[in-house]
Parts: structure tokens; sequence; C-alpha cells
């Protein structure tokens, strides 16, 4: 399992500074039972990529305070925080959490956060909903014109 852990949190940003993360991550996983945390890991690395990912939009200084506020909530349990600690992994890396998860997370990095991120999941699905319709009429397009000069 430490392995594991390991290889979670050995990409590197851009920068090559390791993932600020880490170490609340570190603080909470031993406060749970094992296959919680690996469930939560699991969601984490199998999220659909369903927005935009905002990590390297973020200042570090604006993401350790957001890991701060998880940190030091008194509104959320351990297993809560290590949930909103993954929830917030998810949404910086362009998937979204389950909707328990979301709630922590607008409980404690405030609504307006939460309705930011919402937006803009809704703004990228609608961008893909687009892109596969354009790529739809350009297919039916293409078929007729090619039925057209084969004489079908």
């Amino acid at each position: 399992m430490l392995q594991f852990f390991k290889k979670l949190f050995s990409r590197k940003k851009l920068d090559d500074k390791p993932i600020i993360e880490k170490k609340y991550f570190e603080k909470y996983k031993n406060m749970l039972d094992q296959s919680d945390v690996l469930q939560l890991i699991e969601d984490y690395r199998t999220g659909d990529i369903i927005f935009e990912p905002i990590r390297n939009k973020l200042t570090d200084a604006v993401q350790e305070d957001l890991y701060i506020r998880i940190d030091k909530s008194n509104y959320l349990s351990p297993k809560e925080k290590i949930e909103a600690i993954i929830g917030l992994m998810m949404i910086l890396d362009g998937s979204f959490p389950e909707a328990p998860i979301v709630s922590r997370l607008g409980n404690v990095l405030g609504k307006e956060f939460m309705k930011t991120v919402e937006e803009k999941k809704d703004e990228f699905k609608t961008d893909i909903a687009v892109k596969k319709l354009i790529r739809f009429i350009k297919w039916k397009y293409a078929g007729k014109k090619r039925r057209a000069r084969s004489g079908g």
C-alpha cells in the first residue's frame, strides 16, 4: 500500500515541485480504514475528466489556501477531510467528486467556489456537445458529398 501512495504522489508539476496536497493527505490517511482510502484513491484515479483541469491555472499559494481551509475546518471529521482533499484534487485535475463530497467542499470552501466549479463543468460539457455536433454534421455532409460524387 505504501508503494501505491508513493506512485500516486510521484507525479510532478511542470515546475517539478511536489504536489501540495501530499502533506495533508499524509496527515489524515492513517485515521481511516485502508479500504476507504483505497476507494477514494480509486475514485480519483478513474474519474472522468469533464472540464478543463484548473491545477495549473491556480498559484501554489491559492491551492495551499484551499487545502489549509479543509485542514483547519472544525466542520469536518478526519474522514471527511480526506474525502474533501481527494475531492479538491479531482476538481483541480478536471473531474468532479460525488455529491456528498461536493457538499462538504461547498461548506468549507464556500458556495461561490463550488458554483464556479459547477459552471465550469456545465460550460465544458456544452463545449464538448457543440464539438460533437459539429463533427457529426461534418461527417454527415462528407457522406452526402461522397454519395453525390459516386452517383448514389
